[in-house]
């Protein structure tokens, strides 16, 4: 079936682009450390065993598999596709008679993590057919959705009684469903999502819908008793991932249906997670709970910036981007990527951190329900694999660049046809891309180049002529006819920037381009780390740094010399995604830093 909206930009083939320099190498190394190394008999044994009352364990194959699929595509690696195919065939020999495929035992359907769990069972049936046409890996995932429809609905158990989180990890499923119905054209697929979203407003349903449309503050939605509420630092029982997953949802149901409503709450929620939740690295939450976060970004926080979080807010960001073309959500995902998504990954690639607070510590994710497995290793790796299906997109003129960096990509023209794009580029740490175009033979499209909001001086040539200067915030849009080797360069404004903490002007944090830097104890701050900074500004909320050439500290990527006061010698910082990366006090560290006089201006924090 086709969708009802058409969307502004289409993601590519995961194999029509190659990432290089840093961001490929961390992409590279994750296939290889935690992707193609999973023991495929631990992710099924749940499914086998049908014990779990109250565990998540029933996540995991889901989670892992659309990354190792989304792999396989990219990297070509005939042996991980395997893997995916063992993975596959060993899950639906789980599936009972009647349809069920989980890790709940009989009785106990419905309860906690079960419909979290066929979420993901469905994702991953669904993304196999995608790739493959398996019709039986269709066929499952049909069995599947059909057995849930035949427990839940009018006259049977109500969707949300006895789940998580208020129903928002049964009302989760929206997403596959939709899917599903689009792949089959079967409308029961389809009325029980719109089943679903007409239970919300119902005494045990999440009411998100309302919420959204109200501009209800997310960290409001679900206001717990006074002792959780003091525990969880004001979020209540507002769980990021689970409520930013429904949306997920409920942006498929829209496209599917058209209807405006669930449109106007879709982008309310993401501006108001954005304006109230979202913090200077990319991502939020304390304690898995929205708690107003944007605002005490330089309070300690227990648990702060989970992965899951992280990766689901880049993935809604991504539906967003896709539905509408607009570059701020390109912005959002960018800023994710390097700084939490990157600073949670393990530098071996073969583990993640859950949180990624932003001053003390990282933390190896502890292993969860028995298994080798936690929910934040799981999905970090969906959100690399999401960054080449989004860094060069398909637009109605032609193609349309998000990412910068050493990278390939082919990409099939409107009028026929295909585009070689090649990028040769250091960036984000040099400011200048030369992208390549080949051919084969001239051709007339748009090239749009997307130009981040913090980039406020951009230099545009193709062929060496000069072209109008690139727009903050916009797409540089290069409409002509294209001849095979024709060379654009574009050159970005990556001066740094000192920011100030929202509602806390006696800090202040250095970012350069999309990446935030942070002290670290390893860089020679020792007992200093928490010592005020008189900062030199510009008078433009600018200040001058130098990149290190040659980092010396084991594990840190890029290190920048801050000149700070008169005498003193250069503040040594580096960037966030290396920051913390030993994962215990050696690399303690912080992004907000005290300011010794509060009067340089500076700029202020997004």
């Amino acid at each position: 079936m086709q969708p009802c909206v058409t969307d502004v930009l289409t993601p590519l083939p995961p194999a029509a682009v190659h990432l290089g320099g840093h961001l490929g190498e961390q992409i590279d190394l994750c296939l290889r450390a935690r992707i193609a190394a999973q023991d495929v008999d631990e992710l099924i044994t749940p499914f086998r065993e049908r014990r779990d009352q109250m565990e998540w364990r029933s996540e995991f194959w889901g989670k892992w598999i659309t990354s190792a699929i989304d792999a396989w595509r990219y990297s070509g690696n005939s042996s991980l596709c395997a893997l995916d195919r063992r993975a596959v065939a060993e899950l639906i020999r789980t599936q009972t008679p009647d349809g069920y495929i989980g890790a709940y035992a009989d009785g106990g359907h419905l309860q906690r993590w079960d419909v979290w769990g066929r979420k993901y069972v469905l994702l991953g049936l669904l993304a196999w057919h995608e790739a493959t046409g398996d019709a039986g890996a269709l066929r499952a995932a049909r069995r599947e959705a059909d057995f849930l429809i035949g427990e839940v609905g009018p006259g049977r158990a109500k969707p949300f009684t006895n789940d998580m989180w208020n129903g928002m990890a049964t009302s989760s499923v929206l997403e596959p469903m939709i899917l599903l119905y689009r792949r089959t054209g079967d409308a029961r697929y389809l009325e029980f999502a719109k089943y679903l979203v007409g239970e919300w407003p119902t005494p045990e349903g999440p009411d998100l819908l309302r919420k959204a449309r109200a501009n209800i503050p997310v960290f409001q939605m679900f206001p717990g008793p006074g002792a959780v509420v003091k525990e969880y630092s004001d979020g209540g029982h507002s769980k990021a991932y689970e409520m930013m997953s429904c949306f997920e949802g409920l942006a498929e149901l829209y496209r599917t249906t058209g209807n405006q409503d669930y449109y106007d709450a879709i982008t309310k929620v993401f501006a108001n997670i954005r304006d109230n939740e979202i913090t200077l690295i990319g991502s939020g939450s304390d304690w898995e709970r929205w708690h107003n976060g944007h605002t005490r970004q330089t309070e300690p926080w227990v648990k702060g910036m989970e992965t899951c979080v992280t990766v689901t807010w880049m993935k809604l960001a991504g539906q967003l981007l896709r539905l509408t073309g607009d570059p701020a959500y390109a912005d959002e995902i960018e800023r994710s990527t390097y700084n939490a998504l990157l600073g949670a990954q393990a530098p071996d690639g073969a583990w993640w951190c859950s949180h990624s607070p932003l001053e003390g510590t990282k933390e190896r994710a502890p292993e969860q329900c028995d298994l080798h497995q936690n929910c934040c290793v799981a999905n970090g790796p969906r959100g690399l694999m999401l960054i080449p299906q989004l860094a060069v997109m398909k637009g109605a003129a032609g193609p349309v660049v998000n990412y910068y960096g050493a990278m390939k990509a082919l990409v099939a023209l409107p009028e026929g046809g295909d585009v070689d794009l090649e990028q040769v580029s250091d960036y984000p740490l040099g400011d200048t891309t030369r992208m390549k175009i080949g051919l084969d033979k001239p051709r007339k499209f748009v090239l749009r180049l997307r130009i981040p909001a913090w980039s406020e001086g951009n230099i545009l040539t193709i062929n060496g002529t000069s072209q109008p200067d690139p727009i903050a915030g916009t797409y540089a849009s290069l409409d002509r006819q294209w001849r095979d080797g024709d060379v654009v360069l574009l050159r970005l404004d990556l001066r740094a920037r000192a920011i100030r903490a929202p509602g806390h002007p006696e800090f202040a944090a250095i970012v350069r381009g999309p990446l935030v830097l942070a002290r670290d104890a390893r860089l020679g701050h020792g007992s200093d780390l928490n010592a005020p900074v008189a900062l030199k500004s510009n008078g433009d909320g600018c200040v001058d740094i130098k990149l290190v050439e040659s980092p010396t500290s084991k594990g840190i990527w890029q290190i920048f010399d801050l000149p700070v006061g008169k005498e003193a010698a250069p503040l040594r910082l580096c960037d966030f995604a290396s920051a913390g990366n030993t994962w215990d006090a050696t690399s303690a560290y912080r992004i907000w830093m005290p300011l010794a006089d509060v009067k340089p201006p500076v700029a202020q924090g997004p």
